[in-house]
C-alpha cells in the first residue's frame, strides 16, 4: 500500500518519464528527417574537410534524444503505479514506426523519383515496429497494456474480500430410545446394549468438545433415568 507522498512522487515520475519519452521521440524523428533531407548523412567538426555539414543542432539532437529517451523510459518504469496502463511495450513500436515513416517520407519525396535505399529502410523499420503490435489482438494483452493489472493485496496476491465466519453451536443428538417390550411389560429407558453404546458416543462427543459439561450431564441423566426423572 502506497502512502500519499509515495503516490504523488510516483505519479509525477510517471508523468515526467512519459513526457520525456514523447519529446525525445519527436526530436529524434525531426532530426532524422532533417538528415535524410540532405542525403542521409552529414558530419560536423574535425580537422578534415566536410562534404556535407550537419544542420545546426542536429549533431547533438539525434544522440541526445536517444539517451534522453532511454532515461525517460527508465524513470517511467521505476515510477510505475500499482494500477493503471503499462505503456512500456509500446516504446519499441513507437520508435521504429516513427523512424520508418521518416524513411518513407524521404523516399517518396526524393528529388529524382523514389529513393530505393530509403524505401528499403522504411519497409524494414515499419515491419519491425508494426509486427509487435499484432500481439494487441489478444484481449488479455490489450487490457494489460491499456488498462493495467488488477490491484493486489498486501502480500502481492489477488485482492480478496474478507468474509465473516459465524460459529454455529453443535447440536446434541437426541438419544435413541428403544421401543417398549411387547406383552405389556414396563417400559425401560433403553436396553443394556443400546445404553452402553449411547453412553460411549455421548462421552466421545464430550471429550471432543462438541458438548459442554452441562449438556453432557443432562444427556447422560436422560439416558440413565428416562425423561420422567
Amino acid at each position: 500500500m502506497l502512502t500519499p507522498l509515495q503516490l504523488v512522487r510516483r505519479s509525477l515520475g510517471t508523468l515526467v518519464g512519459l513526457g520525456t519519452v514523447s519529446c525525445c521521440l519527436t526530436l529524434l524523428y525531426l532530426g532524422s528527417s532533417t538528415v535524410m533531407s540532405i542525403g542521409g548523412s552529414c558530419a560536423s567538426g574535425g580537422a578534415y574537410e566536410i562534404a556535407t555539414p550537419c544542420p545546426e543542432g542536429v549533431a547533438w539532437i539525434v544522440p541526445g534524444s536517444i539517451f534522453g529517451g532511454i532515461a525517460g523510459m527508465g524513470l517511467y518504469i521505476a515510477s510505475s503505479l500499482p494500477v493503471g496502463p503499462r505503456l512500456t511495450p509500446l516504446a519499441w513500436p513507437a520508435l521504429f514506426l516513427s523512424l520508418g515513416y521518416a524513411f518513407l517520407d524521404s523516399a517518396l519525396h526524393a528529388g529524382d523519383g523514389v529513393d530505393g535505399g530509403f524505401m528499403v529502410c522504411a519497409v524494414l523499420f515499419i515491419l519491425m515496429g508494426g509486427v509487435p503490435l499484432l500481439f494487441l489482438r489478444n484481449r488479455d494483452v490489450f487490457l494489460g497494456v491499456f488498462w493495467g493489472r488488477e490491484p493486489s493485496g498486501p502480500a502481492g496476491g489477488p485482492r480478496t474480500i474478507p468474509r465473516r465466519v459465524v460459529a454455529v453451536p453443535a447440536r446434541v443428538p437426541a438419544p435413541v430410545r428403544s421401543p417398549a417390550p411387547a406383552g405389556g411389560a414396563s417400559r425401560t429407558p433403553a436396553t443394556e446394549g443400546d445404553l452402553v453404546g449411547e453412553l460411549e458416543r455421548l462421552a466421545a462427543l464430550h471429550q471432543a468438545g462438541r458438548i459442554d459439561d452441562a449438556e453432557y450431564a443432562r444427556a447422560k441423566n436422560l439416558l440413565l433415568n428416562g425423561p420422567d426423572a
